[in-house]
């Protein structure tokens, strides 16, 4: 990372956290290292959280943390919509189901587990490197479940086609079961049925362009769904058809949006 991006970083962390507790998170950032092993990962206290959040130095789970805690990247703060959203979790209370689509490692689902505490969050992810960072950021979240799988329309199975890319990255695409390194795949309905009587409140789809598939099929979800947070992927792979597939079926919902960063904010209208 560049001088100028690191002091970049240091000014968000001291926004973020004010001064002294910043400055420690911005400090711990910049450790230098490379693993992709949990043994690599180092711990970042995180003001407000009861629980250190683990990073792998040198991979995206830097960029990911920025992200997620410095730049709130799944959040639109002072918009009516999201007060909505609370009164909303509040209403279902433990009927509320969060489903993280591509967790990778964990930091949106504990963002998602702190603010909504009675709702459930699964950690949908189907690479194991970054499963274990899950398993290791979400042990002290009683409401967290990591689920060891892709996202899809249907049961199947996947590869990842890209396992040299940043482990924020990582695409599968269907491949026989016999396939080294195949992986399961689930889809949001099974995920959402997995609580009695369980309601969709948020459904976050970083799929890095499995939206194509999960999109294909019907989607019953689709319609109960309270909020849905997207990021379209198809800047990673041209005519690849993801991003369309995924703004048709939300389209036809009644849906406000916004648009903040890369991502794309779908809350359910009013009736």
């Amino acid at each position: 990372m560049t001088s100028l991006n690191r002091l970049r970083q240091l000014y968000r962390c001291v926004r973020s956290f004010g001064a002294p507790a910043g400055v420690r998170v911005w400090w711990t950032l910049g450790r230098p290292g490379r693993g992709l092993s949990v043994d690599a990962a180092r711990a970042v206290r995180v003001p407000g959280l009861p629980h250190p959040i683990w990073l792998r130095p040198g991979t995206s789970d830097i960029a990911n943390f920025e992200q997620v805690f410095l730049r709130r990247a799944y959040e639109l703060d002072g918009c009516p919509q999201e007060a909505a959203l609370d009164a909303e979790a509040t209403r279902l209370g433990p009927a509320a189901v969060i489903v993280d689509g591509g967790a990778n490692i964990g930091l949106s689902s504990i963002r998602f587990a702190a603010r909504f505490p009675q709702a459930t969050v699964f950690a949908v992810e189907p690479a194991a490197c970054n499963l274990e960072m899950i398993r290791r950021n979400a042990a002290g979240y009683a409401n967290i479940v990591p689920v060891a799988a892709a996202l899809w329309d249907r049961p199947t199975t996947v590869v990842i086609v890209n396992p040299a890319a940043e482990p924020w990255q990582y695409a599968v695409d269907e491949a026989p079961a016999a396939t080294r390194g195949a992986l399961p795949t689930v889809t949001i309905d099974e995920v959402i049925a997995r609580i009695p009587n369980g309601e969709p409140l948020i459904v976050k789809l970083i799929v890095e362009g499995a939206e194509k598939a999960i999109f294909r099929a019907p989607t019953p979800w689709l319609a109960r769904v309270r909020h849905v947070i997207f990021m379209p992927n198809d800047w990673a792979r041209r005519g690849g058809g993801a991003g369309a597939a995924a703004m048709r079926a939300l389209a036809a919902q009644p849906f406000d949006w916004a648009v903040k960063g890369l991502c794309v904010f779908c809350f359910r209208a009013p009736s």
